[in-house]
């Protein structure tokens, strides 16, 4: 009532020259079109629109009371964005024990921040405890019964140590509500012995709900006034394959302003890890999905900030339990810290950056057992950001690698200028839902080889030989492509015989096919069958393609934005791998120059990692030198040496 009677006060400000009106009549309320009251001042400038005629002062205005009341209303409830709004996100270590919820309450309550959501995990270990029920289960092993007892003696005594009265009341009784409801399905899966995703997803996106509750009644109990959200009310996905899910950020906002519009606050505990589809089934964001929780949440918040609460100082230049001169990078790009956390930097979820990217809202990396350490700061890159004291040649931020990996290479000159041969090879990696880590090409097309995780290699081999052979049975590949296919088909086919995992089906000349030396590989050779008259034709001497896969393999990458256009890094990185005898097995560059990607042996990867580590700035060795005799040949050694301190 009071906006609206505002509202009319103020249409004496509006000069005529700044409405055109209807002459002199009144309009009625079906020719007005409806507007809004905004907070601005100029609300009415900006909102209000009325048909073209005669400027009058006599003029009427018509407006539905209610719907501007009711309107007003709404906007009221709307969730505020903007930098008042900090996101915090504290993983299953964090809260990991009573003492440890606490401490968190703590953190939370000393932000100074306005407006604060915190998305918490499971506690630590109960997100593999839940899997390890539905593993039970659909194993019928009864033994999940027991374990589920265990889940539950777990939360329930970690509730009695920081809750007491009618808080602990209510959360046992949904916790106990909540088991029974666990038993029901654990029951289930245990009768068909089998778990769909979305029964599983539904089980292990419990333990979330337990600590957001508790940590959400401890702050409440110490006077302030927040809410716990599950997440599944507002964070909507859609599944992308490759057991990833991509999030529908529209829908997302409709569902906040609906949430919040219900139990609006200014502290709020949400759930991580978990969302829901949009038929409003239970799913997750998959393995370490609360730190993609924290950055959607906070895009849609617009917050100021995301903090990530984790048991580490901040992201290290390389692994530190590899390279122990490994330092605290204070700065990274986002981009940077994409590529970092994509290659095995463990610290951040490789998806986390793409939400907050958009809106230019900073991460940061904190320990929360070491609140003294500044962190590390992720955010877009200033012209001169030199906070880690690096010397202006260095480039290259940090180091990251992956292990366990197989490279399989395909090659053949009957390849070179052959349309679709690449569409049909990852074509079958996709088939199978491999991952395809690194791709290499040769510019000639003389090679394709491409790293996949090692458990899959059996698969992806499977697929490729699966592919060219059903190309070849209907017919569909034309001459040139058709030498290759064959060719690849038959060489998958004897190389999966040599690692064993296909049965031998009498090759009139087995001793052909081989593991070679030195390259741990094991190769399909095709030897050139020769016609009657003892001459090779020439479809078979074109070129002979071998597919190759190699096992035992690692990744190495070097990540920094500003390798990008600057000569000398790519020579600095190989002299240093040359230098420590390591062998590189592939090589990929994007044209982006964040990164730069080498294949080793994991035996190797530790010392590789090491050597172009110490190559670049990031390790820092102190040098103490003695000279004896201080004549003039000293003297002068130590004045050249006084002259030169700034560039030693």
């Amino acid at each position: 009532m009071a906006s609206f009677s505002a509202a009319i006060a103020n249409l004496s400000s509006i000069s005529p020259t700044q409405t055109s009106l209807y002459p002199r009549h009144r309009l009625f309320q079906s020719q007005c079109r409806p507007f809004f009251l905004s907070r601005s001042s100029h609300f009415l400038l900006k909102d209000l629109t009325l048909p073209r005629g005669r400027k009058t002062p006599d003029t009427v205005i018509c407006a539905s009371f209610t719907d501007v009341t009711s309107n007003v209303s709404l906007e009221e409830k709307l969730p505020p964005k903007g930098e008042t709004w900090s996101v915090h996100k504290f993983g299953g270590t964090c809260v990991g024990t009573s003492q440890r919820i606490k401490n968190v309450a703590e953190i939370i309550l000393k932000d100074d921040s306005e407006r604060k959501l915190v998305i918490v995990s499971a506690m630590s270990k109960v997100t593999d405890m839940m899997y390890a029920l539905i593993h039970k289960a659909q194993s019928r092993d009864e033994s999940y019964i027991s374990s589920l007892d265990a889940v539950l003696e777990k939360h329930s005594a970690t509730a009695h140590d920081i809750l007491e009265g009618d808080s602990l009341a209510s959360f046992l009784s949904k916790l106990h509500n909540d088991i029974s409801n666990l038993k029901a399905m654990l029951r289930a899966i245990y009768i068909a012995g089998h778990a769909t995703e979305s029964f599983t997803d539904f089980v292990v996106g419990h333990g979330e709900l337990w600590s957001a509750q508790m940590l959400s009644l401890v702050i409440r109990k110490k006077g302030v006034d927040c809410k716990w959200m599950d997440t599944r009310d507002v964070i909507i996905v859609n599944p992308s394959g490759s057991n990833q899910v991509d999030p529908d950020y529209l829908e997302s906002e409709q569902r906040l302003e609906k949430w919040y519009s219900l139990h609006p606050c200014k502290v709020i505990i949400a759930t991580g890890f978990i969302a829901s589809t949009p038929q409003n089934i239970p799913t997750t964001l998959k393995r370490d999905g609360s730190d993609f929780s924290a950055a959607i949440m906070g895009a849609l918040f617009r917050a100021c900030q995301v903090t990530i609460w984790t048991d580490v100082d901040g992201v290290y230049s390389a692994d530190p339990r590899k390279v122990s001169e490994a330092v605290i990078l204070k700065t990274l790009s986002y981009q940077e810290a994409w590529e970092m956390s994509y290659f095995g930097a463990n610290v951040l979820h490789p998806r986390t950056i793409i939400p907050v990217m958009r809106y230019g809202i900073p991460i940061m990396i904190r320990n929360i057992f070491n609140l003294s350490a500044p962190g590390t700061k992720i955010c877009h890159p200033s012209v001169n950001d030199n906070e880690d004291g690096q010397n202006l040649q260095n480039y290259v931020k940090g180091f990251a690698t992956i292990d366990n990996l197989a490279l399989i290479n395909v090659e053949g000159t009957g390849m070179a200028g052959v349309p679709g041969t690449a569409s049909a090879i990852f074509g079958a990696v996709k088939d199978v839902g491999a991952n395809v880590i690194m791709i290499s090409q040769a510019s000639s097309e003389h090679s394709v080889c491409f790293a996949v995780p090692e458990k899959e290699v059996k698969a992806v081999a499977e697929a490729l030989q699966s592919r060219f052979r059903q190309a070849l049975d209907n017919g569909r590949l034309s001459q040139p492509s058709l030498m290759t296919a064959m060719k690849i088909a038959r060489d998958v086919e004897e190389t999966l015989r040599g690692l064993g995992l296909m049965g031998w089906t009498g090759t009139k000349n087995p001793s052909s096919w081989g593991r070679p030396s030195g390259g741990g590989a094991v190769v399909a050779r095709t030897e050139p069958q020769r016609n009657t008259s003892g001459r090779t034709s020439p479809a078979e001497s074109s070129g002979i393609p071998q597919v190759a896969i190699i096992p035992n393999c690692s990744i190495l990458a070097a990540v920094g934005q500003k390798m990008a256009s600057t000569p000398g890094v790519s020579a600095s990185l190989f002299n240093a791998l040359a230098k420590a005898n390591i062998n590189v097995r592939a090589i990929a560059q994007g044209c982006s120059e964040y990164n730069i990607t080498v294949v080793v042996k994991r035996e190797d990867c530790i010392k590789a990692l090491r050597a172009v580590h110490s190559r670049f700035y990031l390790s820092r060795t102190t040098i103490s030198m003695g000279i004896i005799g201080p004549g003039l040949i000293g003297s002068t050694l130590l004045d050249q040496l006084r002259d030169q301190v700034q560039f030693l």
